[in-house]
């Protein structure tokens, strides 16, 4: 009984040293040195997909930005290794494009998206529509055609992506 006791005491514990906004989105403004240009980010918590990729990427992880500097605003999917998509269109100038589908909570869509060769993060072709869509949703759900893993599957929590994507944008003016 004594055992039970402080296993569920440490449980308790280790449940409220958690961070509450661990499950949702945060946001931060960095500031260029050089010239004095501000940058805001939202950012949703990270996601790993949602069935493990083989060797080597069985340890990536994504999360979903939104970004802005005052005259712009855009959304993008970053991970923790540079995404080697399948299915992807070469454009001259150093990207590729490609559609894939995206869930918004129960809602299937067709996007079309961007990366830089090399890049870790995806680019999103019609930010403002996302944006509106990221504010609105409970959670989206993104699938990507990756080398030797097929199709990859990253469920994001949109929780409290509102709340971050406004905040950010006061801080860029």
């Amino acid at each position: 009984m004594k055992f039970h006791f402080a296993c569920v005491l440490v449980c308790i514990l280790l449940a409220a040293s958690i961070p509450a906004h661990a499950n949702q989105w945060d946001y931060h403004t960095t500031k260029d040195e050089m010239t004095g240009k501000k940058k805001s980010f939202a950012t949703s918590p990270e996601a790993s997909p949602t069935k493990r990729m083989g060797f080597p990427y069985g340890d990536v992880i994504g999360w979903i930005g939104f970004g802005c500097d005052g005259e712009s605003e855009w959304v993008y999917v970053g991970f923790s290794e540079s995404p080697n998509l399948t299915n992807v269109k070469p454009q001259s100038g150093g990207y590729s494009t490609f559609s894939t589908r995206i869930r918004w909570d129960d809602t299937i869509d067709n996007i079309s998206m961007s990366q830089e060769w090399g890049s870790k993060f995806l680019h999103f072709e019609f930010d403002s529509v996302v944006i509106e869509k990221i504010m609105k949703a409970g959670n989206v759900l993104l699938e990507l055609s990756w080398y030797s893993s097929g199709r990859v599957y990253f469920n994001f929590s949109l929780n409290g992506s509102s709340k971050a994507i406004q905040s950010a944008r006061a801080a860029c003016g």
